[in-house]
C-alpha cells in the first residue's frame, strides 16, 4: 500500500470518529467503510464498524469487521471481548467462550473479561470454571453477584464448602452484600473464614 492511500485512510477513519462522536452514525459509518476499501487492512476502522453494526442490530456484518480486527490485532482484547458479546447474543456460547478465554491470556487481570465469562459460565452452570474466571479477575465491587450466583449453584449441587468460599469471596468484593451474609448465617457459619490453626503453631 502507498503512503498516500494510508494516509487517506487514516483521514477517512479519523473523520468516522469525529462524525460518531457528535452523533452522526450514519456518516461516521460511511467513513469508516470508506477507510476500510482504501486500506483493507485497517483493523481500528474494522472495529469501530464492528461496534457500529452491533449497536445497529446487524450481527453478520458486526461479526464480519470484528473477525477482522482480530485477525489483523490478535492482541486486541477489547476486538476479542467485543467479538464474543456478539456471539452471545447469537447465543453461540462456544465461540464467546473461545474469545473471552484467549482474551484473558492475554490481559489475565483485565476485570471486565472475567467478569463476562464468568456470567457465561454461570448461565451455562460450569460452576467450576466459573470460579477459575472471577479469581483471574480483579475482585472487583460488580463480581459479588456473580460469586453470590455461583454459592448459589454449588449450594443445588450439595456443594456446600465451594458455596461458603464463593460467599465469602462475594464479600470480599462488596463487605455489605447482605444475600451472600444471609446465607452464610443460614448455613451456620462464620461470614469470615477463621484463621488456619496451623499457621498459629
Amino acid at each position: 500500500m502507498t503512503d498516500n492511500l494510508h494516509r487517506a485512510a487514516e483521514e477517512h477513519f479519523n473523520r468516522g470518529n469525529d462524525l460518531d462522536e457528535n452523533g452522526h452514525r450514519d456518516a461516521a459509518i460511511k467513513a469508516w467503510q470508506e477507510a476500510v476499501e482504501l486500506d483493507p487492512e485497517h483493523a481500528a476502522a474494522h472495529f469501530n464498524l464492528g461496534i457500529a453494526f452491533a449497536d445497529e442490530g446487524e450481527p453478520a456484518r458486526a461479526l464480519h469487521h470484528l473477525r477482522e480486527a482480530v485477525r489483523l490485532d490478535p492482541f486486541d482484547v477489547e476486538a476479542r471481548r467485543e467479538l464474543a458479546e456478539v456471539y452471545l447474543e447469537q447465543d453461540r456460547f462456544d465461540d464467546a467462550i473461545n474469545q473471552l478465554r484467549q482474551a484473558l491470556n492475554l490481559a489475565p487481570s483485565d476485570g471486565e473479561t472475567a467478569h463476562l465469562l464468568a456470567e457465561v459460565y454461570l448461565e451455562n452452570e460450569m460452576w467450576d470454571a466459573a470460579a477459575g474466571a472471577l479469581e483471574a479477575g480483579a475482585m472487583l465491587e460488580e463480581d459479588a453477584d456473580l460469586w453470590f450466583q455461583l454459592g448459589r449453584g454449588y449450594e443445588h449441587a450439595n456443594r456446600q464448602d465451594d458455596a461458603i468460599l464463593a460467599y465469602r469471596r462475594a464479600l470480599v468484593c462488596f463487605p455489605e452484600h447482605r444475600e451472600s451474609a444471609d446465607q452464610l448465617r443460614m448455613l451456620h457459619v462464620p461470614v469470615e473464614e477463621p484463621p488456619d490453626p496451623d499457621e498459629d503453631s
